[in-house]
Parts: C-alpha cells; sequence; structure tokens
C-alpha cells in the first residue's frame, strides 16, 4: 500500500512533465541484465545490478543516443534529448526502465525507436527485451503508477531527467 505522500508526488508530477511541450514523444521500456560477469574468464566475480548502477548505464545510454542525434554539439554544448526515466521492479521482479523521451525532428521519426534500441544494446547491462513506441498522456500515467515501485518518490531517475 503507498504512503499518502506518494499520491501527492505522483499528481505533482503529472502536472510538471507536460507531453504537450515535447516535439515527438516516444514510449521505451528498456530493461536491464539482472547480474553480469561470474563466468570463469579474467573477472569471474559476478556483479548484481543495483538501481545505482541502472542509472549510471541510463546515463551511458543517453549519452550514447544524445551524440547520435546532435553530434559534437551533444557534449561541446550539452544538447540533450527530454527525457523522464522512471525505474521499476526490485523484489524479485527484474529492474527495468519505463522512459518518455523525445525526437526532436521529424527526419528521425522512422529511424527514432531502432536508434534507441541500438544504443541500448551497446550498454553493459541493456538487455534485449525492450519496446519503443509512439507516446501518449497514457503513457506517463502508466509510468507513474504507484504498483511496482519499492518507493515512489525513489522511483524517478533524477539523474537522468532532461527537460525543454
Amino acid at each position: 500500500m503507498p504512503v499518502p505522500h506518494a499520491y501527492s508526488i505522483q499528481h505533482s508530477l503529472r502536472q510538471w512533465v507536460q507531453l504537450d511541450r515535447w516535439t515527438h514523444p516516444f514510449a521505451a521500456t528498456l530493461t536491464l541484465k539482472q547480474r553480469i560477469g561470474g563466468d570463469g574468464g579474467v573477472s569471474s566475480a559476478a556483479e548484481t545490478l543495483t538501481p545505482e548502477i541502472a542509472s549510471r548505464n541510463l546515463r551511458h545510454f543517453l549519452n550514447v543516443l544524445n551524440k547520435r542525434v546532435y553530434g559534437k554539439a551533444a557534449q561541446r554544448f550539452g544538447k540533450r534529448l527530454p527525457v523522464f526515466p522512471v525505474l521499476e521492479g526490485g523484489g524479485g521482479k527484474r529492474l527495468h526502465y519505463h522512459l518518455a523521451i523525445d525526437c526532436p525532428r521529424d527526419d528521425l521519426l522512422e529511424a527514432f525507436p531502432a536508434m534507441i534500441v541500438t544504443a541500448w544494446r551497446t550498454t553493459l547491462w541493456g538487455y534485449d527485451q525492450t519496446v519503443v513506441t509512439p507516446c501518449d498522456a497514457g503513457w506517463f500515467t502508466y509510468m507513474t503508477k504507484l504498483r511496482d515501485k519499492p518507493d515512489f518518490a525513489s522511483s524517478i531517475d533524477w539523474m537522468n531527467v532532461a527537460r525543454h
């Protein structure tokens, strides 16, 4: 059962992120490997996924995607795609991200979903299960649901939020 303040946080978030200001929002579900290593190779110790590792992996993914979309301007001038990421899972359920991510240009609309999937799969923790579709307000309502989040407030990956 969610704590009462989770409802007020949820309401505030839904007011704060206004998809009508976005150019072409996409909904993405990006799953993560829950464990890597431990194969007896050079690094035989297995590493288990944590929310901090997931956030670093998402930051790497966004850096790669921003560079593909904006080229050198991504690094030189800090050009970033608007994105709102929410981490779900834990307690026996695979950790995964739900994102609203904006495609800034009409000429990228067809290629953008494949760019997201390709960039995600190049990350160390990126798992093959990905879904990318056009986004609407219903997606943001789904992303900000209270279930499947041990602590709603900390499920928002604020380190990787980028707004218009």
